[in-house]
Order: structure tokens, then sequence, then C-alpha cells
């Protein structure tokens, strides 16, 4: 009997100290680092193009269900880049709203222009930073002499020509970027119709371009 009452004392112990750690546990916010998840947010408004400083920014704390990978989680990932859209107080700075150095020209990209008489169409809704897949539609060769049915049945062997190809620049009659009339990113409603755009491409890939416009393709922008 003595044994099984010491055993009973032993367990009710043990069970409220265990309700005490927990309890103490909890208010220190130990078990936050299970259950939450660190992100990078912006401590004002940042606008687009702008270059991003520590004094901008802030961490707060998301429950880890609501995290996905393009949001970024240590601030030095984040100073020193440039906005490529408006990111708003307490708003989780992600990927996407950075440049992450795909417009800037390499030994191998250049920034070029493309021809109105190539594209079947320029979307109003594109902006600079965009990234675009390029498809090719047969609307007649503008030189019949180099266009022939077997070149027209191996150029287009995908859906797409090219994939993930930067906007540099979207410009409209003057000669000015096209944004939104209210908010930089605002797609409905922009400051002029686009007329031309800039894109950041290899010679090869503009030239494959050309080369399509030459035998009859007109090109399609979708994103």
């Amino acid at each position: 009997m003595k044994k099984k009452i010491n055993k009973s004392l032993f367990l009710s112990i043990f069970f409220f100290a265990l309700f005490v750690v927990v309890v103490i546990a909890n208010e220190m916010n130990f078990f936050k680092h299970f259950t939450s998840v660190e992100v990078v947010v912006a401590s004002e408004i940042i606008q687009k193009d702008t270059v991003i400083t520590d004094e901008m920014l802030t961490t707060m704390e998301y429950e880890r269900g609501r995290v996905n990978d393009s949001m970024l989680r240590n601030l030095s990932d984040v100073i020193g880049k440039t906005a490529t859209q408006i990111i708003l107080p307490s708003q989780y700075v992600s990927s996407v709203a950075l440049d992450q150095s795909i417009l800037r020209p390499t030994s191998e990209h250049e920034f070029f222009s493309i021809p109105d008489a190539w594209l079947m169409d320029i979307q109003g809704t594109l902006r600079r930073y965009d990234l675009i897949n390029i498809s090719a539609v047969f609307v007649g060769a503008a030189n019949q002499e180099t266009a022939t049915i077997e070149t027209h049945k191996t150029k287009i062997n995908s859906s797409h020509v090219l994939k993930d190809v930067p906007i540099a620049y979207v410009k409209g009659g003057r000669n000015q970027e096209v944004t939104g009339t209210t908010v930089v990113d605002n797609r409905l409603y922009g400051t002029q119709n686009p007329s031309s755009i800039e894109l950041s491409l290899t010679l090869e890939d503009f030239k494959k371009l050309e080369s399509l416009y030459i035998e009859g393709y007109k090109l399609i922008i979708s994103y």
C-alpha cells in the first residue's frame, strides 16, 4: 500500500511539473519556433524602382502553413535590391517583387526593341519586369521565296518559341513607360496605350524571332 501511494504521489508531482514547464515555455514563446516562420515585410510603402534599404523593412511571424517558397526570410536577401512593384506596409516581400538581375545586360543578353510588324498585338496590361512567353502563328510569308511548308513545320516545334523572357520596357506613343494611372502596378488602366516593347534576349533568340517573321509568322505574347 505504501509503494502504491508513493508511486501515485510521484506521478502527480511529475505531471504537475510537466504542466508548469509547458505553461512557462508557452509564455516564453518556446513553441512559436515550431508553428511559425519569420518573414521579411515592408515597414513603410516601397515604391516601384526603389532601391530597398534596411529602414524600409522589418520581420513578422507568419503561421508555418501560410508561408510559401517565394516569401523571403532574411533581410540580407532584400536589402540593396530594387522593387519591381509597389510593396505596401506590412506586406511580405517576395522574390517576384524584386529585381533579380534578369534585366541587367550581360555578355549574352541585350535589350532588343521588337518591331510592331512582328507582333499580332501588344496587350495593354503588359508592364516592365513581366516574364512573357512567345509563340508564333503563320499569317503569310513576308518573303515567299524563303518560306516553305517544310520550314513552317520545323520552326514551330513546341507550344512556345521562347519562354520566361523579361520585358525591359513597355513604351507608349510618347516614348514613355506605360504604368498604371492610379497605382503603378494597375494593369486595367494604363497611363497610355503600349506601342512598343523591349525584351532582354540573346542575339541568337532575337535572330530566331526575326527569322520567323521573314518566313511569314507573327509573334503572340502571353504571360
